[in-house]
């Protein structure tokens, strides 16, 4: 179950910056001020390895929950005691993390382009 909720936050980051032009298009149309957090440099730089780290955390929960279903199958007697809550938690927690320390690169060496926008 843990599983599931970590792929859904992680798909839902993953998401949430490929629809950003629709929060722009209604900062404009509403408020009259244009909103778009990668205007800034910085924060352009931040969506873009929030959004490769959550790609990369959701393919690797799918691989845990994957793998844990083959325990499930293959030993169902024994799955309560291989697939604690605990081990799940800390694999989803190993995975978050280096997947964020896989893609710190990102953080320093990605470019941005015409009017601090990233493409």
């Amino acid at each position: 179950m843990s599983v599931f909720i970590a792929i859904s936050i992680v798909d839902t980051w993953a998401l949430m910056f490929q629809f950003e032009w629709l929060v722009y298009d209604i900062s404009v149309a509403y408020y009259k001020t244009p909103w778009k957090l990668s205007f800034y440099m910085a924060t352009c730089k931040l969506m873009v390895w929030v959004k490769t780290a959550s790609q990369i955390c959701s393919a690797y929960f799918v691989l845990l929950f994957t793998l844990e279903r083959f325990i499930s199958v293959r030993f169902p007697l024994k799955r309560a005691s291989i697939c604690t809550r605990r081990r799940i938690s800390i694999a989803i927690i190993s995975i978050v993390v280096v997947a964020l320390l896989m893609t710190t690169y990102e953080l320093y060496f990605y470019e941005t382009y015409h009017r601090g926008t990233a493409s």
